[in-house]
């Protein structure tokens, strides 16, 4: 019976993410734990059918890793339009990602992850909650809806990236030109070392081209209307699009 119930909740946020809509997940209807979230989560990608592109992490306080899918569905290129689908708002977070050129095994070193890396660059991750009121919501509730992921956009590639030190970046998210809102990096490789052994752990592992996240410079900003958005971090570069919501 748990394997319909979760299969039945993942029927719903693969719905409610096709129309742009909000869910309530309550009792029975909700995941109970983290195991719950990852196995919900995993149904959902399967439902989505699109290539893995890459992965946002972080560290639950008092809680585990956790970790969820980019897909290429979601990918918007800079200073591309992002269409919103649905009337819900859009949430837009700056971030600083790296691209890995190769792929990582399973039980690597955390240490092997940064040795992997391509390139970091300055990114938007783009999302949509598919659960209502998602500032309220459990992490393990959240981990079921990919944690609120809809997409990327990967602006200005960093130039020496690793003689730089990333932790308190300061960045800032402009809209129509004007300041919405700034705030600092935390550390942006210690981030990216937390992946790879939470993703063994669950029997998966990285792979070339993927691109991994790591935390908002500025939290969570939920916007709407047709907008012109630009991030930039001081030092390191910028990215931009246009937004098209309701």
């Amino acid at each position: 019976m748990a394997k319909d119930r979760l299969s039945s909740i993942c029927d719903r946020l693969v719905t409610a993410r096709r129309n742009g809509a909000r869910i309530a997940l309550v009792g029975p209807d909700a995941p109970a734990d983290y195991e719950e979230g990852f196995a919900i989560q995993d149904r959902v990608v399967v439902a989505l059918n699109s290539p893995t592109v890459g992965w946002k992490v972080m560290q639950v306080p008092q809680g585990p890793i956790i970790y969820a899918p980019i897909l290429q569905s979601g990918r918007v290129p800079a200073g591309g339009t992002w269409e919103v689908v649905g009337r819900e708002p859009a949430g837009i977070e700056l971030e600083i990602a790296f691209r890995l050129a190769r792929d990582v095994p399973a039980g690597a070193a955390p240490g092997e992850v940064v040795e992997a890396v391509e390139s970091a660059h300055v990114v938007f991750e783009l999302c949509q909650s598919r659960i209502t009121d998602p500032g309220s919501q459990p992490r393990h509730v959240m981990l079921a809806d990919c944690i609120a992921n809809a997409g990327l956009v990967v602006g200005s590639e960093i130039l020496a990236w690793r003689a730089q030190d990333l932790r308190a970046r300061a960045g800032r998210l402009l809209v129509d030109g004007k300041l919405y809102v700034e705030g600092k990096s935390v550390d942006p490789l210690a981030i990216l070392q937390l992946l790879a052994p939470a993703m063994t752990a669950r029997g998966k592992s990285l792979a070339a081209g993927q691109i991994i996240i790591t935390g908002s410079l500025i939290g969570m900003n939920w916007l709407t209307g047709n907008r012109e958005l630009k991030g930039i971090i001081d030092g390191l570069g910028e990215v931009a699009i246009r937004l098209a919501a309701a």
